[in-house]
């Protein structure tokens, strides 16, 4: 093996000798140059990153990725972070907060010699979605072109093999994760030195503060070292001082660059509502597709069963522009797909909550649509951010309901009880009634026809009304209390009738579970049971006390210690009365020690057979209480299956007033076609075969199939099924 000789330059110095001069140069310049505490630049100044004190390799790669200039919040933060301190940016909407502190990361990184996959894992970037933490990826990729040896891993879940990443962390210098992914790894994984860790980096930082990822990143702080430098970044930056404890900072630098400017939002953006009552938002939908055919478009719901309804819907209706759907019920390869073919496209539609509305850059958006509203102002500045970028324009519409119009939403919710209306500037305007389209029967007849379209539109109508019951504030603008409106709603999704929405007693704790990794808490699930699998299987047979008491759980149960396999034995009125009799048959002198909060000492107890002989009174009172418990609990079951066969009888009518409701929509439609058909015989047979759907093609088979028999008949008909229906249901 011929052994390589290390490289030299025309200096005459090798590789680790100018990067070594490199780094001491760049040391002193930070130090020479770095800006004094509580200091900003001037805004709106054109200042390169050439100017700035980093590494060659950082600079061919901003060069070759056509970074030159800096925008305001790159220089206003990055000179800070080069200085080690702590930093929270705040800027709007895409003005280029991933660089502001990727650069830092980079030199940062440099700057402490981990550039190999052996020096250690020294660097954290976390990000609340996988779509944003695959955007910070792709971007460190150009940047970074030039530092060919640092090792960079994404965790962020789904595809992706939780065993491979297990084997490559350890030799990783980098990581981009999702809290969840993260915290997976820190427990699970071994072999990997936390402690190294140099700077942390929170995108969106907001947004993982709060409760639905606070648990999680408080728990992996655990396994961080306290001594590193942290770097927060938002378009709405948290200044709670109870949560920004939780990272342990050390006098960070707030760096507001856009905290002076009259808006909250870019000022190319153009922003308005119209008040559109709730039975008619698919409708407006609907309507604003037709006419901007030639647009590139993201419209926000507020849950994912709406987003899978409306798709399913205007997949079917064709409106002339490809719909494209992105949710968090998809999994991780098909939200990827989906993500990376918005990009492509240059006109598209694309149905979302709210995991697209932070840190996404979707280029050349023209629209952003709210088709419900957000629940707080920052919500909606992020979900209006997906477009008017850096220096583009856009234009973002908000769809309100004539109750959140009234009850001051823009006032209370969007202005936050601040007078100044220029903070969001957003006018009202109102929908071309002569551009409006009307879905009609035709959304209610493919909800009829198909079961699982009718099962996804009852979750869509579940899962709006509990978003409303969620809201955190205004519970007077967002609950609707009028049932009126809520049949409304249910017909326009094409349901026969209103599904009952269970009341939601515990708001907080709903919240608290809204953003919960079950995957997660699967596989931990799994992982005890596997521990106590083997647990069983090294105690064999003489386990299972201890097995029976880990079952019943950790907390606040007597232990028994023992070496082998024990029944209860001590005073009778402590044990359990099917214990007694098993009491008697033991084997003569054993003793035990009881541990726990039932005994204030150990004690000692002698089995003798003489003093084990129970009297016969005492067990025909054990065997009455028996009895008497056993006819308790019987009635208890009696009751409860009394209980559920009213249910039953209640769905049971209901099923078959859904059943004839939908029985007398078709026979209308067939109606409605048959009327049709003989007027345009009348007018000269005009040719509507391109118009007809597939659907009404159906109805109309199913018309001429018909035996024509009378509307009495049909209903003896049904009332003898009702009838038999009910008879079966009390028979069980």
């Amino acid at each position: 093996m011929v052994k390589r000789k290390p490289k030299h330059r025309e200096d005459g110095l090798s590789l680790h000798e100018q990067q070594e001069n490199e780094i001491r140069k760049l040391e002193e310049r930070i130090a020479s140059e770095m800006p004094a505490r509580g200091t900003a630049p001037p805004l709106s100044q054109k200042v390169a990153f050439r100017a700035l004190p980093l590494c060659e390799n950082t600079l061919k790669g901003l060069d070759i990725a056509n970074y030159t200039i800096m925008t305001d919040i790159q220089n206003a933060c990055i000179p800070h972070a080069l200085a080690g301190r702590d930093i929270l940016g705040a800027a709007k909407t895409g003005s280029g907060k991933t660089l502001a502190y990727l650069v830092p990361l980079l030199e940062t990184l440099y700057r402490h010699r981990i550039r190999r996959p052996s020096d250690g894992l020294g660097a954290i970037v976390l990000a609340p979605t996988r779509e944003l933490a695959v955007q910070i990826f792709q971007v460190l990729q150009k940047i970074g072109k030039y530092h060919s040896t640092l090792a960079v891993g994404l965790l962020i879940g789904g595809k992706h093999d939780f065993f491979e990443e297990q084997q490559r962390l350890g030799q990783t210098n980098l990581v981009i994760a999702t809290p969840g992914r993260l915290l997976q790894h820190c427990e699970q994984t071994p072999y990997v030195d936390w402690s190294l860790l140099k700077i942390l980096v929170l995108d969106e930082a907001d947004r993982i503060l709060d409760l639905g990822f606070r648990d999680q990143l408080v728990r992996v702080l655990d396994y961080l070292p306290v001594e590193r430098q942290t770097l927060l970044f938002s378009a709405t930056q948290t200044r709670d001082v109870k949560q920004l404890a939780t990272l342990s900072l050390e006098k960070p630098e707030y760096l507001g660059v856009h905290d002076l400017d009259a808006t909250s939002t870019p000022a190319s953006l153009q922003q308005s509502y119209v008040v559109v009552p709730l039975k008619d938002k698919l409708n407006a939908l609907f309507s604003f597709l037709k006419s901007h055919l030639q647009h590139k478009t993201i419209f926000f719901f507020s849950s994912c069963a709406q987003v899978r309804h409306a798709y399913d819907l205007l997949c079917t209706l064709r409106p002339g522009v490809p719909i494209l759907a992105l949710h968090g019920k998809l999994s991780q390869t098909r939200r990827t797909s989906v993500y990376m073919d918005f990009l492509r496209k240059p006109h598209v539609a694309l149905l979302a909550t709210d995991v697209c509305a932070r840190g996404l850059d979707f280029p050349n958006v023209d629209w952003v649509i709210q088709v419900d509203a957000p629940e707080d102002r920052d919500m909606y500045i992020h979900r209006a951010g997906r477009t008017a970028r850096y220096r583009a324009g856009g234009k973002a519409l908000l769809f309100l309901t004539p109750q959140e119009d009234q009850g001051g939403y823009i006032e209370k919710v969007l202005q936050a009880g601040n007078k100044q209306a220029k903070e969001i500037p957003i006018r009202k305007a109102s929908i071309n009634p002569n551009k409006t389209v009307v879905l009609g029967q035709r959304a209610a007849s493919l909800v009829v026809q198909d079961v699982a379209f009718h099962l996804i539109a009852k979750k869509a109508f579940c899962s709006y009304v509990r978003s409303l019951q969620l809201m955190p504030n205004h519970p007077e603008i967002f609950r609707i209390k009028d049932q009126e409106i809520l049949d409304a709603y249910a017909n326009a999704l094409g349901l026969a009738s209103t599904p009952k929405v269970r009341g939601v007693e515990d708001r907080d704790g709903l919240r608290a579970k809204k953003n919960v990794n079950r995957k997660l808490q699967k596989l931990k699930e799994q992982i005890k049971a596997e521990k106590l699998a083997k647990k069983v299987a090294q105690l064999g047979q003489k386990g299972s006390n201890v097995l029976q008491e880990i079952d019943n759980g950790d907390e606040g149960d007597d232990l028994l210690v023992s070496k082998e396999a024990q029944s209860w034995k001590g005073d009778e009125e402590d044990l359990p009365d099917a214990k007694v009799n098993e009491v008697t048959q033991r084997r003569p002198t054993k003793k035990i020690r009881v541990e726990g909060s039932n005994s204030t000492e150990n004690r000692h107890i002698k089995f003798d057979d003489e003093d084990d002989a129970v009297d016969e009174e005492e067990k025909k009172e054990a065997a009455e209480d028996l009895a008497a418990a056993t006819d308790a609990y019987a009635e208890k079951v009696r009751e409860r299956l009394r209980r559920n066969q009213d249910e039953d009888e209640k769905e049971a009518k209901e099923r078959i007033r859904e059943k004839h409701q939908k029985k007398r929509w078709r026979d209308k439609n067939e109606r409605d076609s048959e009327a049709d058909n003989g007027a345009a015989a009348v007018l000269g047979g005009t040719d509507h075969s391109d118009e007809m759907s597939e659907t009404d093609t159906d109805d109309k088979e199913d018309s001429t199939s018909s035996n024509g028999s009378s509307s009495d008949d049909d209903s003896v008909d049904l009332q003898a099924q009702e009838a038999q229906a009910l008879a079966l249901i009390r028979g069980k």
